[in-house]
């Protein structure tokens, strides 16, 4: 849970929440094992039919058979393992793997975190871009580990939906969006350009810079465009989530209109 080297030679990480837990499972993930209050346990090991999961639509057919032990923990144990201040009562252990780079690089629309630090933040634009249907998060080097459980949490769980890519640095990251024909679009306060004006491209990437100091001097040199959100006074600036959805989003929309 604590240690980002042992998840990675493990290729397992924890999943902290019904939210996640839900989430993590709506996105295909298989946990290897759940850790429940006794009064949760049902909620992964329905006594009827899976149905009885209150969540069971979003899950989709066949969720139950992804979900390896269960072990009902009484609360007085469980939740001082947690991560969260305020545990919810159910810790899962899921199975995760990176996707090469050039792999990432083939989806059609990519979000890159470029030293984003938060994991709240990191969680909240996996988030978004899976409901803007982006197909690939690339982490560069810096940015905080996207399958910690607070990035999880901030993601509720859909980090396991796209191809997540982490480890590279931004130039090796720019130039393999750009041989794989992506227009590499960069959010700035000072863009050249605002949403209205921001051209279609059939493979398009979504690049984000660190909360306080933006992009680096290599993203901004390896980038097409830079892109502005209009705001009105005394608004200078947006939380990089916030402002990742906002992108995300046009982008989405100018893939629908051709």
């Amino acid at each position: 849970m604590r240690d980002r080297r042992q998840r990675d030679v493990a290729g397992m990480a924890v999943v902290e929440g019904p939210r996640a837990v839900d989430g993590a499972l709506a996105s295909g993930a298989t946990l290897d094992a759940v850790f429940a209050r006794p009064e949760l346990v049902d909620r992964y090991a329905p006594a009827s039919t899976p149905e009885a999961h209150p969540d069971a639509a979003r899950l989709g057919p066949g969720y139950s058979e992804r979900i390896g032990a269960i072990h009902p923990v009484p609360a007085e144990k469980l939740d001082p393992l947690a991560d969260a201040m305020n545990p919810q009562g159910v810790l899962a252990i899921a199975r995760f793997a990176d996707a090469p780079l050039g792999e990432a690089v083939g989806a059609e629309r990519v979000v890159v975190l470029e030293a984003v630090r938060d994991p709240g933040n990191a969680g909240a634009v996996v988030r978004s871009a899976v409901a803007a249907g982006f197909g690939a998060v690339i982490a560069t080097e810096g940015t905080t580990d996207l399958w910690s459980p607070k990035a999880l949490r901030g993601a509720a769980g859909l980090t396991f939906g796209p191809m997540v890519s982490r480890g590279h640095s931004t130039s090796e990251v720019l130039d393999a969006l750009a041989d794989a024909g992506h227009l590499r679009v960069r959010a700035a306060p000072d863009g050249e350009m605002t949403l209205d004006g921001l051209r279609h491209s059939d493979r398009m990437t979504l690049v984000v810079g660190n909360e306080a100091h933006g992009p680096s001097d290599d993203a901004v040199a390896s980038t097409d465009i830079a892109v502005a959100i209009p705001m009105q006074h005394p608004v200078d600036s947006l939380n990089v989530a916030v402002a990742a959805a906002v992108l995300m989003y046009a982008m989405r929309v100018q893939a629908q209109n051709h």
